[in-house]
Formats: C-alpha cells, structure tokens, sequence
C-alpha cells in the first residue's frame, strides 16, 4: 500500500469503525510508514478541506493502530517524540497525537532536548484558548508524564494545575479529580 493508496483510503467515505478497518488493513499491508508518513505530513497538493480531512483520520488511525499494536508504531517513536509531535495542527490530529505521546511516554524515553519540545507543544496546546477541551485534557496528561523529565515542567506544575482548571468544563474537573485521587 503506497501513500497515495493510503491518501485515497481515507478521503473516501467513513463507515462504522472506520479507524480500527482502516488500522487493520494498514497493519495486514505492512504499510504503518505510510500511513504515518500521511498523519505527520498530509499532501500538501490537496484541497485544504480534503487535506485537514485526510490529516485528522490519518491520526486517527494512527492513534487507534498505535493502540492495537503499538510495536507496530515504535519505529517511528523517535522520530514522533524528535519531530512530529510538536509539529501537529489542526485541533483533532492534537487530540490523537496527544493520546499517543500520553502513552508513548510511559514506554519510550525520549532524548532530553525531545522532552523538551514534547513540554513546550503540551504547554502551548493547554494554554490556547481555541484548544477544545479534549486537546487540553491530552496535553495536560503529556505535561504529567514530563514532571520527571524536564525541570520547568515539575517547577510550573502549581500554575499548570491552575491553567487547567481556569474556566474548568466537567471533563476537565473529572480528570483533575482523577489527579488528585492519584496523587493522594
């Protein structure tokens, strides 16, 4: 399955859990690199609304290949953790690419220079005020798993606590509540 094969697997029309076939089918191909080559850089020669269309659910079958078998993304950890991750745009591709890295982080060390910029991205996700609040919830899930890893992080954790719970949605009070209970 070549890029282009993946490109047009994903304009076409969603059906029922269209993200775990298309994960499948990807996973049987053997064409993970090219569906991640897809969610990291989608073609810039399409048409804008076709090209954030295919970058959302090139992310989000990533996100649910990289959950179904997650030695299949490892490949690409480095490289998602070096590069990628901080790169993400468009609201959906951050809510999936910042479930991944949530996760990812608790099997994979990043470099200290990729943790830094992981930190960075997290924290600007938080703090934009057009973020909704699933890419806020990930990304605050991303700056718990850094704490240990990158020293402003651990020493700004009071004001981040604070930044997630300005203006607090249920999901966001749910989660914090969830943080608390842990931390007890």
């Amino acid at each position: 399955m070549t890029r282009d094969e993946v490109v047009r697997m994903l304009s076409g029309r969603a059906g029922e859990n269209f993200a775990g076939e298309m994960a499948r089918r990807v996973v049987a191909a053997d064409a993970v690199a090219a569906l991640y080559a897809v969610a990291t850089d989608p073609a810039a020669a399409l048409p804008r609304p076709l090209r954030e269309k295919v970058a959302f659910r090139s992310a989000y079958v990533l996100e649910r290949l990289y959950f179904r078998c997650p030695e299949r993304f490892m490949p690409h950890a480095e490289r998602f953790c070096e590069r990628d991750f901080a790169a993400a745009s468009g609201m959906g591709v951050r809510r999936c690419f910042g479930k991944v890295m949530a996760d990812l982080l608790r099997r994979f060390r990043p470099s200290d220079e990729a943790a830094e910029r992981i930190a960075e991205a997290a924290a600007e996700w938080l703090a934009d005020l057009s973020s909704p609040v699933a890419v806020k919830v990930r990304a605050f899930e991303v700056l718990e798993r850094c704490r240990d890893r990158v020293a402003w992080v651990d020493g700004a954790w009071s004001d981040l606590l604070d930044l997630f719970a300005r203006n607090a949605t249920p999901g966001i009070t749910c989660r914090l509540r969830r943080l608390q209970e842990k931390n007890c």
